[in-house]
């Protein structure tokens, strides 16, 4: 009997360390999935990427890399800045940022999805997974997005 427990104390500890070895890699990279409602033929900002230091300066962006394309459009990844007071402990700052816009057919309805990762300058990893449904353009839906200046 000894000798049987011993290997499986052994593979008790292998199982922990693999355990533990796979969450210290697994917090480097996180995955978010979200959905979006967005109008035909405009650009609709899906998420804002920055870095600000504590001195309250922009620091290096972070990549974006598109890992799914969409099917009914275009995404783009657009470099501008922040309008000051967007960052509540650095009012006064118009921080460098990286905008994500989706852009449907002009005249499509109907869902498309999208996946992009972004990479922070420290080496984080997020996914992000958006699910778009997208609908007929009208009149009063071709006000620009006021949150950045891309």
């Amino acid at each position: 009997m000894h000798r049987f427990r011993r290997p499986a104390a052994a593979l008790s500890a292998l199982a922990c360390i693999l355990a533990l070895s796979g969450t210290a890699a697994l917090s480097q990279t996180n995955s978010a999935y979200r959905s979006a409602e967005v109008v035909a033929g405009k650009s609709n900002r899906l998420g804002v990427y920055g870095n600000v230091q504590k001195d309250c300066t922009s620091g290096p962006l972070p990549t974006v890399r598109v890992l799914t394309p969409p099917k009914h459009g275009e995404l783009n990844v657009r470099s501008g800045k922040l309008k000051a007071g967007r960052i509540t402990r650095c009012p006064s700052l118009e921080a460098t940022a990286q905008g994500v816009f989706y852009k449907a057919n002009p005249t499509y309805k109907g869902t498309d999805e999208v996946s992009y990762e972004v990479k922070s300058a420290s080496g984080k990893v997020e996914t992000h997974t958006v699910r778009i449904t997208v609908k007929e353009a009208r009149p009063l839906d071709n006000k620009p997005s006021p949150d950045i200046e891309l």
